[in-house]
């Protein structure tokens, strides 16, 4: 596992440790929490970014009830 070290403000800090006192939480797992949640967020977007840039063709409603077996 790898070392990190950031730098945060006295403000940001002190928030930060307030919450966790409060919830019985340690930092370092929320700040890993933290990171891992906003990679996850920014995959999401970048992926649906991408998708976005793909050209698109509709699909036709009757197409895609027959193709699921629910056609009249």
């Amino acid at each position: 596992m790898a070392n990190v070290n950031i730098r945060i403000d006295d403000e940001i800090e002190v928030r930060w440790e307030k919450i966790a006192k409060a919830h019985g939480l340690d930092r370092n797992d929320m700040f890993r929490e933290a990171i891992i949640e906003k990679l996850e967020e920014l995959e999401d977007l970048y992926a649906a970014e991408a998708r976005l840039k793909e050209s698109f063709k509709p699909v036709p409603n009757d197409q895609v009830w027959k193709e699921l077996g629910l056609a009249d």
